[in-house]
């Protein structure tokens, strides 16, 4: 049998009713050579025998923390575990398309071994309080040029295809930032690896990513979600040699760095 490349991570905290289709996603791959690891950050709902039905395929694997200790913990977790080339993300909440792991797969065997990530296009999905889903539209990305640009660049990218090797030579996730890593987790571990190598996008569709009043990125977090930012951004700045300096605007109720300035 042909040897995994990738492991398809999902860290998930009291998600058990979205998480069947994540994993549904995962299984309906057009390619069979894949992982799955399902990291429990100490989840108080029905996670544990939600996952339990899908454990009868040997490529899947569920971790359960005993503790919750947020997402940036539940991936640091993950990468210790990882024991494939690539990793990549998938929140409980979301859904790859059917082409996702090959596209990201072809795409990376087409890069220089110095690429750190690859992603794509997104699908936007919005979930009424009835619970009915409903398209909302195609975010088309870019190609990010350079560190710099990933700092003035807003949108998160989707999916976080990342090379395993790169995640490990810059650490990958840490608590050690402001509210213990529980916030954008995502922009922590990619401003790590933009100031040492490049990625690449993938101009396809690959990532569904649905809306909902229960989102990590709600509302009623944007001040956690600010600072942490904010923390991060400057910290990124000066272990690049301190050339610029961030300034900051509020844009659609989130903390964004509208531009640098030469120090």
């Amino acid at each position: 049998m042909k040897k995994a490349r990738v492991t398809v991570v999902i860290p998930t905290y009291n998600r058990a009713k979205f998480l069947p289709r994540a994993i549904r996603s995962i299984l309906k791959q057009n390619t069979k050579h894949w992982k799955l690891l399902i990291v429990d950050d100490g989840s108080t709902d029905d996670t544990k025998k939600v996952v339990k039905r899908f454990l009868e395929d040997e490529r899947i694997r569920y971790v359960r923390l005993k503790k919750n200790r947020g997402v940036s913990y539940a991936l640091k977790k993950a990468l210790s575990m990882v024991d494939t080339p690539f990793f990549v993300q998938l929140d409980a909440d979301d859904w790859f398309e059917k082409k996702t792991i090959k596209a990201c797969l072809k795409a990376m065997k087409k890069s220089s071994n110095k690429v750190a990530m690859v992603y794509g296009n997104e699908k936007v999905w919005k979930q009424s309080k009835s619970g009915k889903i409903k398209y909302v539209k195609t975010k088309k990305k870019r190609q990010l040029k350079g560190k710099y640009d990933f700092i003035t660049y807003h949108p998160m990218v989707y999916p976080r295809f990342y090379r395993r090797k790169a995640l490990r030579s810059v650490g990958g996730w840490t608590t050690k930032v402001p509210h213990g890593g529980r916030f954008a987790e995502d922009r922590q571990i990619l401003l790590k690896l933009a100031g040492r190598y490049p990625f690449k996008w993938i101009n396809k569709p690959l990532y569904n990513h649905l809306t909902h009043a229960n989102n990590n990125s709600r509302k009623s977090n944007s001040k956690k979600y600010a600072a942490v930012t904010s923390y991060l951004y400057k910290d990124a700045l000066k272990r690049w040699g301190n050339k610029y300096k961030p300034v900051f605007t509020w844009k659609k109720g989130r903390l964004k760095v509208k531009k640098l300035v030469k120090r």
